[in-house]
């Protein structure tokens, strides 16, 4: 059996968010031409999907795609979800906005639908975000668009969220404290000291720290930090190439002109010039759209029509 997103649409009625629990409409296999996505938000039951049987328990969110063909069996007598339906074009539109750094592959691709279970704070959250979704639909009759795709965006980025590598290993207040410190142009432009000093760790500590949770080494993130304040300066600012390498931290002007072009793929006066040269002509350009417009406006007040 194949649901279609139209029976839903068409219905003046329909409803994006539903609380399910009549196990007869559960137990029925189908597939649909949207997406889904469920929370468990009572009792247990075997999802069986795709040829495979898989367990759901309160707090399990499962991210469902069209061609997932799937039904629930072994529900208990106080098996209840709460289920979206999400169309396709407004999921592709949140990926679209989210990026491929989001990576929606790895909810696109896998043969089984992508499932996560929620904490018990996780779990309070979505559940009172899906309750107010049905509540402003069923009760207060509030068919809001935005409401929704609000929802279904903190939904997909909270309960599915992209994790760089980095991430996935708890990181220490004591070197998120470091890492927010060493933002600040006095430490950076002192760079590894400054890193010591503030630590109070040592470099092999310190090293370690960086590449397990940051993926690169100190100096990295030093000249990282340096080099993405010279580009700030260099757009902003009229100080001279020199002038900013000094305020930057660097000692080498050669070296400082090897990193900005291996990031920026210019040398910094082709940088400058080039950003500079692209704001002139979007002013240029936007001074010339209003003139053109106010032309036309002049034009149309000398010459009224029959």
């Amino acid at each position: 059996m194949k649901l279609l997103v139209s029976r839903f649409l068409d219905d003046p009625a329909h409803e994006y968010a539903s609380i399910i629990d009549d196990p007869r409409q559960l137990a029925i296999q189908h597939s649909h031409d949207y997406y889904e996505l469920f929370l468990v938000s009572r009792g247990s039951a075997t999802h069986s999907v795709n040829g495979s049987s898989l367990p759901l328990a309160r707090g399990c969110v499962v991210f469902v795609r069209p061609e997932d063909d799937h039904r629930y069996a072994r529900m208990s007598h106080n098996f209840q979800l709460i289920n979206v339906l999400m169309p396709g074009p407004a999921v592709h539109a949140l990926f679209g906005f989210l990026g491929d750094d989001f990576e929606p592959e790895r909810l696109l691709e896998p043969s089984l639908p992508p499932c996560v279970q929620l904490s018990p704070g996780a779990f309070k959250a979505a559940v009172a975000e899906l309750e107010q979704l049905v509540f402003s639909e069923r009760i207060l009759r509030h068919k809001s668009e935005s409401l929704f795709r609000i929802a279904i965006l903190h939904l997909l980025v909270s309960c599915f969220p992209r994790m760089p590598e980095s991430d996935k290993a708890e990181m220490p207040a004591w070197f998120r404290s470091l890492a927010l410190e060493m933002m600040k142009k006095e430490n950076f432009s002192e760079g590894l000291e400054a890193m010591k000093r503030l630590s109070g760790k040592s470099v092999e500590h310190l090293s370690r720290s960086c590449r397990r949770f940051l993926g690169k080494t100190p100096t990295e993130l030093v000249n990282e930090l340096r080099i993405d304040f010279a580009a700030r300066a260099l757009k902003l600012s009229n100080e001279t190439v020199i002038e900013i390498c000094a305020e930057a931290g660097f000692d080498s002007l050669s070296h400082f002109y090897h990193l900005f072009k291996k990031k920026h793929l210019l040398s910094p006066n082709a940088y400058r010039t080039g950003k500079r040269e692209a704001l002139t002509e979007a002013l240029e350009g936007s001074i010339a759209e209003a003139s053109l417009r106010r032309g036309i406006s002049l034009s149309s007040a000398s010459n009224p029509g029959p």
